[in-house]
């Protein structure tokens, strides 16, 4: 029988306490039917539990998260599984702050727990990078952007959340983006092409300003200057794109005009968007901002947001979004939670 549900302690908070409750459940070191009657002691439990659950669950779908699931790009033998801890010794989850929760590993711990597959640990000091025995690679964690010189001299700028493998030799110049997104200024040089793939996605230029995301399984391609020749790696014949254009690769891609200085402007330090939905920006102020923005309930949402952000001043984008839209904005732990406004 499991032993009777044990309360808060006292000044403590009942949001943290469930939050504590269900790591330990999905980690397996905290019995399920006393989380159960935790939760039915009083209805604050069950309110505290419900929005627990909301929020590790929307951590799963952040950049952040994502980036973990690089392990497949790498191969399952290049990856350090990061392993539950020990059962405790106490009934009560006390052990885990929820700003612990949040940040670094612990929050990789509860992707896991989550069923995104074999993570890679952080260690200290790095900021929640993913680490990974990477040849040739290059990662970036939530909120770093970093500009890479090649050895042509070729430049790469990461964005927040992102990988990449690089191998440049007399034969070539090819980048493997694995996660996130990536700026390439490309070194002319007609003897080597320069070759971006992205899951089934690859783009070929020379001598350009391009950007590659991951979009699912494809590549999202956005030409700032130049000519790149986009399409599937698996043999259909590319498509030419010339400087503001824009396509995501695929069987049926289409070309289509597009403001690329700003959705490239990522790399300069600035959100730039226009009627966006806010659950969208809240993603890139995820990935490039360093703000933990967990928007929950469809009409948050959807609320349209338009504006120019310095993603190097996430608590002034905070006070913006605060200030202009409809909605309700608290701090739990290290994650700031919007909703619509009543």
């Amino acid at each position: 029988m499991p032993s009777s549900p044990p309360s808060p302690p006292e000044g403590g908070d009942v949001s943290d306490i469930a939050i504590d409750w269900l790591v330990r459940v999905r980690l397996g070191a905290a019995d399920p039917e006393d989380f159960a009657l935790w939760r039915a002691a009083s209805p604050a439990h069950e309110a505290a539990a419900v929005e627990a659950e909301a929020l590790l669950d929307e951590i799963g779908q952040t950049p952040t998260a994502q980036i973990f699931g690089a392990e497949r790009a790498f191969g399952a033998e290049r990856v350090v599984p990061l392993r539950p801890p020990p059962a405790p010794t106490l009934r009560h989850p006390r052990a885990l702050s929820r700003r612990r929760l949040l940040t670094g590993a612990a929050a990789a711990g509860v992707v896991a727990a989550a069923g995104a597959g074999a993570l890679v640990a952080a260690g200290p000091g790095v900021g929640g990078r993913v680490i990974a025995a990477l040849d040739g690679g290059e990662t970036t964690s939530r909120g770093e952007r970093r500009a890479i010189t090649l050895a042509d001299g070729s430049r790469v700028t990461l964005a927040g959340c992102s990988a990449i493998r690089v191998d440049v030799s007399a034969a070539g110049r090819r980048i493997e983006l694995l996660a996130g997104e990536a700026l390439f200024q490309v070194a002319a040089d007609t003897t080597r092409p320069f070759i971006v793939t992205a899951g089934t996605g690859r783009a070929e230029a020379m001598g350009t300003l391009f950007s590659v995301a991951c979009a699912g399984r494809a590549a999202r391609v956005v030409v700032v200057e130049g000519r790149v020749e986009a399409g599937p790696a698996d043999g259909h014949v590319p498509m030419p794109l010339t400087a503001g254009q824009a396509a995501t690769t695929g069987p049926d891609m289409t070309a289509e005009p597009v403001d690329a200085a700003s959705l490239t402007a990522w790399a300069r330090g600035r959100l730039i968007v226009t009627g966006q939905p806010l659950s969208e920006v809240a993603a890139r102020l995820d990935r490039d901002g360093a703000l933990r923005l967990l928007v929950l309930g469809d009409t948050a949402r959807t609320l349209p947001v338009t504006g120019v952000f310095d993603l190097d001043d996430p608590e002034g984008t905070l006070r913006a979004i605060a200030t202009v839209l409809p909605v309700r904005v608290r701090r739990v732990g290290g994650v700031v939670v919007v909703t619509a406004a009543a």
